[in-house]
């Protein structure tokens, strides 16, 4: 009767948030934008409002249709996030400024750069070609941006809570890889990936930096031109924070079953 008493406890601990919670919007403070279909696909960006944006984030991985474009270009006056609560969760999405980058020795810009190599090459860079591609993501001028900014404005489709997994879906290019060759330097062959980078926090805590480099294609373009692909791709990206609510339901269930057991 006891394990039988605490497998029953054990899987009702795991069906507490089976089910996938899209992101529920709170607020969206400073510069943001939702992307939405205006038909066939294609899409077209509104200044974003709580309503626009929940309807923005309303895909998933298999769909993820319109969404969330936070901030613009990493300025101090182009700053946009979103906030929103999902399975006992609130989360917040936002821009990136250049602290961002620079921040505890530029560790960021280190490890996007080397994540970015390590999917494309197979491998990180050895330090001199770090040192070059860090200072073309700085420096380097692609379209009156640098690259640093162009990775900092994120397009977000989608958030959605299962148990206690949070996964974002990213719009972004499919090929990226004239891109990485601007900044490696480094001849690639054409399909490389790499996503934008979201800031979040979550229950307060953070920041996390989420990216990826592997993406689907999401099947919509810009104002219906094929040729405006900047959103064919979704990056779905995951993050699991620290389980200390879902321990307690443990932890409490555990105790319940137990103290009856005493009582029979």
């Amino acid at each position: 009767m006891k394990t039988k008493a605490l497998v029953a406890a054990m899987a009702m601990v795991a069906s507490v948030g089976a089910h996938a919670t899209q992101l529920s919007v709170v607020s969206v403070t400073g510069l943001a934008y939702s992307w939405v279909d205006t038909g066939s696909g294609a899409l077209a960006p509104i200044l974003a409002t709580n309503f626009n944006a929940g309807f923005a984030l309303g895909g998933n991985a298999a769909a993820p249709g319109g969404n969330l474009q936070l901030g613009e270009f990493g300025t101090p006056a182009g700053q946009g996030s979103v906030t929103g609560t999902g399975n006992g969760h609130t989360v917040t999405l936002s821009s990136l400024s250049i602290d961002d980058w620079t921040a505890s020795g530029g560790a960021l810009t280190n490890r996007y750069i080397q994540d970015a190599a390590t999917a494309a090459f197979g491998a990180p860079l050895a330090a001199v070609d770090l040192a070059t591609a860090i200072s073309n993501f700085f420096n380097l001028n692609i379209g009156g941006y640098k690259p640093w900014q162009l990775v900092s404005d994120p397009n977000v489709s989608y958030v959605d809570i299962t148990g206690n997994t949070i996964s974002v879906g990213l719009a972004g290019l499919l090929n990226a890889t004239p891109f990485l060759e601007d900044i490696s330097g480094i001849d690639l062959p054409a399909g490389k990936q790499a996503s934008e980078v979201v800031k979040m926090t979550v229950d307060g805590s953070g920041p996390i930096y989420l990216y990826g480099f592997a993406a689907t294609a999401s099947g919509v373009t810009m104002f219906g031109d094929p040729s405006k692909t900047v959103f064919s791709g979704n990056y779905d990206v995951k993050f699991v924070p620290e389980p200390a609510g879902l321990a307690l339901v443990g932890v409490g269930l555990l105790g319940l079953l137990v103290s009856r057991r005493r009582r029979t």
